[in-house]
């Protein structure tokens, strides 16, 4: 009998890794729709919403990549994308975890510190920028 496994590309994990990363910012803002919204939670929903975009547009020309079929020597890029990916639904978990343990603790102690972060140390928003042109290069390679 002939071996029909197939190996997945490191486009394919990055294809999954961004499904997974958008699909944690799609709770996170579901979650933050449930409750009376501080100005830091407006603040992160608009964070959120702008990330999802970032990715949702990575997503978009990194399916186009896999459409063409074209096989790219560009391991890195699909590299990088997919250790965003992991880094974002990483501290995503950190929300979840405490808007699922109480809603007072993410407004009185948790919410401020991790717009800040998020803000000042993660570059989200920037490394998806990033990752996106680098994969718009590979498309036109």
């Amino acid at each position: 009998m002939e071996n029909t496994t197939r190996e997945i590309t490191s486009a394919l994990r990055a294809s999954t890794a961004l499904s997974e990363a958008l699909g944690s910012l799609s709770q996170a803002t579901s979650k933050l729709a449930e409750k009376r919204a501080t100005l830091e939670e407006k603040m992160l929903s608009r964070y959120f919403h702008k990330l999802a975009s970032e990715l949702a547009s990575v997503h978009a020309v990194l399916n186009e990549i896999l459409a063409e079929k074209t096989k790219s020597e560009e391991e890195i890029v699909y590299t990088s994308v997919i250790a965003l990916s992991n880094e974002i639904v990483a501290k995503l978990a950190e929300f979840h975890k405490a808007i699922d343990y109480n809603w007072n603790y993410l407004e009185q102690y948790f919410e401020h510190g991790y717009l800040a972060e998020l803000n000042e140390e993660s570059h989200f928003l920037e490394n998806a920028q990033t990752c996106l042109t680098e994969l718009k290069e590979v498309q036109n390679t």
